[in-house]
């Protein structure tokens, strides 16, 4: 891979504030960047970390859970921040508007740790240890975006004859998609264009007008792409 260099400038302080666990994910990081997850070596993320095999075995299963670490570590978790923000807001934001949010966070600038999470999703395909616990990854996610369907639904801004699971993979499919447009460096749209596509799908997922919402729909929360 080319991300050799791991920007920690955006890295989650927060979510690892001990520091011998930052540098171990650090050095993880850099490794698993530079040689790819299976010529990386434990034994190299030591010595680059200034600790012993032992240290990191004794906070990590294995290799496949400290990548997993290095990624939650180096990739800014879109969903949680939009819902931070959301909850530090005057009221609940209707669901339709924090997707549209997580759509426009897909322009965002990409840092090194993704990817990191390129990798793990290649490695995957090779390592059933590292796609099982990268399906835990996505199931959570899962989980926090089948709740933002069901409050949509329940709002009557979605419609309830979709499935709420390919809803959330339609949802997936775009951040995944985004991810590697923006990996093999296309050309990206403008954010209001983009913008206006995404609350376009969102509005195609919405109650079809000739049928009545049996959900009490707050006025200010109907229109899908005027809340901005």
């Amino acid at each position: 891979m080319d991300d050799a260099a791991i920007d920690t400038a955006g890295a989650d302080t927060a979510h690892c504030s001990d520091p011998l666990t930052h540098r171990l994910l650090h050095a993880a990081a850099e490794v698993f960047a530079e040689k790819g997850y299976e010529k990386a070596g434990v034994a190299e993320i030591a010595r680059r970390a200034g600790v012993t095999t032992g240290a990191i075995y004794s906070r990590y299963g294995g290799k496949a859970e400290l990548l997993l670490e290095a990624v939650d570590h180096h990739v800014p978790d879109s969903l949680d921040n939009v819902l931070n923000g959301v909850s530090a807001s005057a009221g609940r934001l209707p669901a339709t508007k924090v997707l549209s949010t997580l759509g426009d966070h897909l322009l965002d600038d990409l840092d090194g740790g993704h990817g990191l999470f390129l990798e793990a999703m290649v490695a995957a395909r090779r390592d059933p240890e590292l796609a099982d616990r990268l399906r835990e990854r996505v199931a959570d996610e899962d989980r926090r975006l089948g709740k933002l369907v069901d409050e949509g639904t329940s709002d009557g801004l979605l419609d309830p004859d979709l499935d709420e699971l390919a809803v959330v993979r339609l949802a997936h499919a775009i951040g995944y998609g985004m991810l590697l447009t923006r990996s093999m460096g296309l050309d990206l749209p403008d954010p209001d264009h983009w913008h206006a596509v995404i609350d376009r799908v969102l509005a195609g997922l919405a109650l079809p007008a000739d049928q009545p919402s049996t959900a009490h729909t707050p006025v200010a929360d109907s229109p899908i792409g005027d809340q901005t």
